[in-house]
C-alpha cells in the first residue's frame, strides 16, 4: 500500500490546482513507504525495508489536513 497525503490548501500558493492537493508516495520493489505522527502533529513519512527506514520527507502539522496508509510497525 502507498502513503497518501493530503495538504491543506492554505499552506499552498494561490494559484496552485486543488485537484492536485493529494501527494502519493507508492511503494516499489524492495521499499515501503509507511509513516508517523509526532505529538507536535508532524508528519514523517519513511521509506524502507524492514527495520531500514529512511525519512522520504516531513511535513509540518499546519501543512497537511489528513494521511492515508500503513502506520510504521503495521507491517511486517
Amino acid at each position: 500500500m502507498a502513503v497518501h497525503v493530503t495538504l491543506l490548501g492554505s499552506s499552498l500558493p494561490a494559484d496552485y490546482p486543488q485537484a492536485e492537493r493529494t501527494i502519493s508516495y507508492d511503494d516499489a520493489e524492495g521499499s515501503r513507504y509507511t509513516y508517523k505522527t509526532l505529538d507536535s502533529g508532524v508528519l514523517v513519512i519513511l521509506k524502507g525495508s524492514g527495520m531500514n527506514n529512511s525519512i522520504e520527507v516531513m511535513y509540518g502539522p499546519s501543512a497537511w489536513e489528513s494521511v492515508q496508509g500503513d502506520t510504521v510497525g503495521s507491517r511486517p
